[in-house]
């Protein structure tokens, strides 16, 4: 039973490892791109419908690793509690072992002693048929025989005695040495008892070895196959979010991003503003106030490309001079990973320069989009972005999610209490990262505010 348990979970995890690897060698997934003379509304439906397919699955591959970790996490915990016992077991079995070679030693040392014992018995039956012949002969002597020979009457009759005396002497010994060997065969035949005792826990031990030795090569044997399993997993699932980059990728061209960014109109940007607004509760006047500030409604998004990502350097757009600290090399990991996200190349992708005044640079470029973001400071909005917004990705150049993206970042500064100071603070924390009372930037900014409320003051009551 327990072999063909073994080989069938042998067989099964062969089985899904292979249907695994098949389907990553073999996946028929739409490539991330239209169809030749497909309407563009189709394709973005069709790409947005395997996208959450895709990423569903992803889902599942990240809850099937988590399965077999755990999984693999019990049978790590099992193997070590069947070692644990082998262990226990091998060192009874070697008790045993000594037990019962201790018994053989002390059965040898009895079985020697009653040899001893008949050796001695032996000699002195000898003994005793001596004197009795020779009592015997004794008690045969004739008159004649006795007149002959040169012994006294004393001395024939102290001779009778003295064999008398030493054939009661070796009787009463003959007894003891009776007595002793049955005692001493006793004592053997408990040790020997004792032994065979030993002997059968012994073998029982070695059993119950052999069984737990048994099950611990089950276990191993489902380790490896959830070992193969999450591997494949974790490979299915790293294919699945390369395909998923790309999806997105390709739907990010679907919306203004990358080298196609452009300024939009005051309405289209109103319009984002009010979605913004809605979302965060801060002022729709206010966000647009900042995004005036920072690009003119999207019509400067950045005058350098970042090239030298060890120092930071990169180039003037217009002229390809050196453009010196273009971005903060701290920032460098997450603006490739950004432009990577969406299909770009960063050193091709516009960002802020650093301010150049008297021969002297201030501070770094590398803002992005639209709402000119750090890529340190977007890594910590585009999640909520794409949660309000309901995309697939966020971008820093796609008006409606770099207008959202300032919305959260402002209010996360405290600009959702709409009075002057906590606005005047966002704002200033917006462009330095903490509120300065004197911040050029945020004066700039609240002096465009009335204005712009009086624009969307317009548009409302019409």
């Amino acid at each position: 039973m327990l072999r063909t348990w073994k080989k069938w979970t042998i067989l099964s995890g062969f089985f899904i490892f292979a249907a695994l690897v098949f389907g990553i060698a073999h996946d028929s997934s739409a490539l991330a791109q239209c169809k030749q003379g497909e309407p563009e509304k189709e394709c973005k439906a069709r790409l947005l419908k395997e996208l959450s397919e895709k990423e569903e699955e992803v889902k599942r591959l990240q809850q099937g690793i988590q399965q077999e970790n755990a999984k693999q996490s019990t049978l790590f915990q099992e193997i070590r509690r069947i070692n644990s016992k082998i262990q226990e077991t091998s060192l009874a079995i070697r008790r045993k072992e000594r037990l019962i070679s201790r018994l053989r030693s002390e059965i040898s040392s009895k079985e020697e002693k009653i040899h001893e014992l008949n050796e001695k018995l032996k000699r002195e039956k000898e003994s005793l048929a001596r004197i009795l012949r020779r009592k015997h002969e004794l008690g045969n002597t004739t008159i004649l025989e006795f007149l002959l020979s040169s012994k006294s009457l004393s001395d024939f009759y102290h001779d009778v005695s003295l064999f008398s005396y030493i054939q009661k002497s070796l009787s009463s010994s003959f007894k003891e040495i009776d007595e002793l060997k049955r005692e001493i065969f006793e004592e053997k035949q408990d040790l020997e008892e004792k032994k065979e005792e030993h002997a059968d826990e012994k073998y029982k031990l070695a059993l119950e070895k052999g069984k737990v030795e048994v099950e611990k090569k089950d276990r191993d044997v489902a380790l490896r196959v959830s070992q193969s399993k999450e591997a494949t997993f974790a490979q299915l699932k790293k294919k699945r979010e390369e395909e998923i980059k790309k999806i997105r990728a390709m739907l990010i061209q679907f919306q203004r991003n990358g080298m196609k960014a452009k300024s939009i109109s005051f309405g289209e940007a109103y319009d984002y503003a009010k979605l913004a607004e809605k979302y965060t509760g801060v002022r729709a006047a206010f966000i647009l106030a900042i995004m005036q500030q920072e690009t003119g409604f999207g019509m400067n998004v950045g005058g350098c490309y970042l090239r030298n990502e060890k120092t930071g350097d990169g180039i003037y757009i217009k002229n390809g001079k050196l453009a010196k600290r273009t971005m903060m090399v701290s920032n460098i990991p997450n603006f490739k990973k950004i432009t990577g996200g969406l299909g770009m190349d960063w050193r091709k992708t516009p960002v802020s320069c650093a301010l150049y005044r008297n021969g002297k640079y201030y501070g770094y470029g590398g803002a992005m989009g639209y709402t000119q973001f750090i890529p340190n400071t977007w890594m910590i909005v585009t999640n909520r972005v794409q949660k309000y917004l309901g995309s697939p990705v966020a971008s820093p150049w796609n008006p409606r999610d770099a207008v959202m993206a300032a919305a959260i970042y402002l209010r996360d500064k405290g600009a959702w209490r709409r009075n002057y100071r906590s606005e005047f603070c966002a704002a200033s924390s917006y462009y330095a990262g903490k509120c300065y009372p004197d911040s050029r930037y945020a004066k700039s900014v609240m002096a465009r505010v009335p204005k712009i409320q009086q624009l969307i003051n317009t548009l409302e009551r019409d």
